[in-house]
């Protein structure tokens, strides 16, 4: 509803897990590392466990990513299960053979896992809401753990699960499965600071252009109230901006966080609940858009920067002609192979095909359409010319809207990657670069590079 009013070309705080906006500030990324570096070198059970909202399910979906091409996954996401159906959901989930006795489901499976040894492949057991299972079904995990050859362990298993789990591992029944645990992990609520970041992080993500709209007042509040867990963050920075959005205001300040709060079910001890008019405003709002009196498109004008977005009173004057459907994406238009955006788009694309080892890159800035001049324009910029062999170009599918990425650099770990954006030109600074996963990256380019143009 507040898209074009703050130039995003996406809703930034779903609560819906994307990998493609993955933070890997606040230690996520060093867990992610070590979480796969665990199950790559066959350490056997490793444990991961955080409050509810802390970002357990991304970091999981981060994980199955970054060990596709290296390992099966075999996912465990109902706690309920007893313990004599682990087994069979594990084969299950293999496609292996399920009909027969106890005794011949795991001879399939260690079979299976043999083979997948042999090839060089790892097979792991992600096992979410851990904290639910019961101590049976929990030993019975630990159990399956032991399927190994003499030099390694066939079957990874990663545990995943609120702080409870802890409290369920320190009972003597499932002592020995503690002990088999080599890797035990947290994720720690967001610091303010941290939160200073990521809300810039992802309303970037979403196609904002222009500084942070959050003053420090309400980053503090926004803290306090979230208690520094990333899904109360999304729902309060959401409605926050909503608040704003209905007042025409530019900025989240103080009295849009509180209305935000104020509309949800986590408020602070001793909340005093906002005054119902904003609400009622953003209720009248959403009428007029179901009745198509107001509509707000999502995605920003054509341009690199937008610092002229209608206020809301000029938006019930702007309709989209008839029979035109907005969201149709526009093919891109064969490039000039000897211009500057083919060039770098060509280098950005040898980068992504080939396996250099490097993971991280520096998104600098997104375009808002499919039209390659203004990133050409971007390019040719004098202050930009000295760095032109470090940027790269790869297309992005946005809400089906055909854009453009420009990345600066690429580099092996999330460290080189974080003091390289600390140390960025000036020249690349202007539109609010970030880190951020080359496999996204990718994953975003695959299947929508554009067609050279040819000399005749």
């Amino acid at each position: 509803m507040y898209g074009l009013h703050f130039g995003l070309a996406s809703a930034p705080f779903r609560i819906t897990p994307d990998t493609h906006r993955f933070y890997p500030g606040a230690q996520r990324g060093a867990v992610l590392d070590a979480l796969a570096y665990a199950i790559l070198q066959g350490e056997g059970i490793v444990k991961l466990s955080g409050e509810v909202g802390s970002g357990k399910t991304m970091l999981c979906r981060m994980l199955a990513e970054r060990l596709a091409p290296q390992v099966d996954i075999v996912y465990l996401a109902n706690p309920s299960l007893r313990r004599e159906d682990i087994l069979e959901a594990v084969a299950l989930e293999l496609q292996l053979p399920t009909g027969g006795s106890r005794l011949e489901t795991l001879q399939a499976l260690h079979t299976f896992l043999l083979e997948r040894h042999v090839q060089g492949r790892r097979v792991a057991v992600f096992v979410e809401e851990a904290q639910g299972m019961d101590l049976e079904a929990l030993e019975e995990i630990r159990l399956l753990s032991n399927l190994e050859t003499r030099e390694d362990k066939l079957l990874q298993i990663v545990l995943f699960g609120q702080p409870e789990l802890d409290v369920h591992l320190a009972a003597h029944a499932v002592r020995q499965l503690r002990d088999r645990i080599t890797h035990s992990f947290s994720l720690p609520p967001l610091t303010l600071a941290d939160i200073r970041d990521y809300i810039p992080f992802r309303l970037r993500a979403a196609g904002h252009q222009g500084g942070d709209p959050f003053t420090p007042k309400a980053y503090r509040l926004l803290l306090r109230a979230s208690q520094g867990l990333i899904r109360r963050i999304h729902i309060i920075a959401d409605k926050a901006l909503l608040a704003a959005y209905a007042g025409g205001g530019r900025q989240v300040r103080l009295r849009h966080v509180r209305q935000a709060i104020a509309d949800s079910e986590f408020a602070p001890r001793g909340w005093t609940p906002a005054p119902r008019p904003v609400w009622a405003l953003v209720a009248g709002i959403a009428v007029l858009m179901a009745v198509g009196i107001a509509p707000l498109a999502t995605a920003p004008r054509p341009g690199i920067t937008h610092h002229d977005t209608p206020q809301p009173a000029e938006l019930a004057r702007i309709q989209p002609a008839a029979g035109v459907d907005q969201r149709a994406p526009r093919a891109h238009t064969p490039v000039d192979p000897g211009s500057p955006f083919a060039a770098r788009s060509a280098a950005a694309h040898a980068l992504l095909s080939s396996d250099t080892g490097a993971r991280y890159t520096i998104q600098v800035m997104t375009s808002d359409s499919a039209a390659t001049a203004p990133v050409e324009r971007y390019l040719q910029a004098s202050t930009r010319l000295d760095h032109l062999e470090d940027l790269y170009i790869a297309p992005v599918h946005i809400n089906g809207s055909r854009r453009w990425s420009v990345l600066y650099g690429s580099f092996d770990s999330y460290a080189a990657a974080q003091q390289a954006l600390q140390n960025i030109p000036a020249a690349l600074q202007g539109h609010g670069p970030y880190l951020r996963p080359l496999t996204a990256v990718k994953k975003e380019a695959s299947g929508h590079w554009p067609p050279a143009r040819q000399d005749t």
